[in-house]
């Protein structure tokens, strides 16, 4: 009988977790999440494409890091006095993810978004 309230408890302590997790906006990049840079073609691509849209920029969301994003990102970097360096490390990555991704209501983009793109939090 403990067993199984042991059990249900964790089983009730994963589902709190992942509804904090998934409703709470609390999602993400864990530590060790790669920078993204020139010419890679991702997911995470993706999501800088995404977050560089909401702040107002037109480029295409392809996942492919070409010219257009480069120049995107780069006056988005140097607009936020950052970097210009073209590179999403956790100082970018909280500006994109955190002052537009977060923000656009958009619960898949949220959560995907949160864990592909490195961040300081």
């Amino acid at each position: 009988m403990s067993k199984n309230l042991f059990q249900r408890g964790a089983v009730a302590a994963g589902a709190a977790f992942l509804a904090v997790t998934v409703f709470g906006g609390v999602a993400h990049a864990d530590p060790g999440v790669a920078y993204i840079k020139p010419s890679q073609h991702s997911q995470a691509v993706s999501c800088v494409q995404q977050g560089l849209r909401d702040a107002g920029y037109n480029i295409d969301v392809d996942g492919k890091y070409g010219d257009a994003t480069y120049k995107a990102l780069t006056d988005f970097q140097s607009n936020r006095g950052l970097q210009a360096d073209g590179i999403v490390g956790p100082k970018t990555g909280d500006r994109l993810y955190y002052d537009y991704l977060a923000k656009s209501q958009n619960v898949v983009q949220i959560e995907a978004c949160g864990y592909l793109i490195p961040t300081t939090r």
